[in-house]
């Protein structure tokens, strides 16, 4: 994944996840700013210009100089995309965003069949 050098917050860490008919993708970010950051959307763009929603996930507030998580996703097969893709976060009160760009996804894991 490539990190946007006009991003607000540093990305430590991402990881992309398929599992059948959804998809996510989980950020570490380290807020170097003076004030707290909480994800308020997120959208993936695809190759095609396609875009989809997807709903974030936080635990807590990222405070400044310290590691966060969040978790960006939707119930939606990611065959369906063009990806590579791009993904931007923002916040509800302000304009810092968060934009990383060639975020791919595995292929989906079937759940195993049940044993006889």
């Amino acid at each position: 994944m490539k990190h946007h050098p006009a991003n607000a917050l540093r990305t430590e860490k991402a990881q992309s996840y398929s599992h059948l008919e959804s998809m996510a993708v989980r950020l570490q970010l380290v807020n170097p700013g003076a004030e707290p950051w909480t994800a308020a959307g997120a959208v993936l763009k695809d190759s095609t210009g396609a875009e989809v929603e997807l709903s974030p996930w936080q635990e807590s507030v990222i405070l400044p100089g310290v590691p966060g998580f969040v978790v960006v996703g939707a119930e939606r097969d990611p065959r369906q995309l063009g990806c590579p893709c791009t993904l931007k976060l923002w916040e509800a009160q302000g304009p810092r965003t968060v934009t990383l760009g060639d975020v791919s996804f595995p292929d989906a894991k079937q759940d195993p069949a049940p044993e006889s």
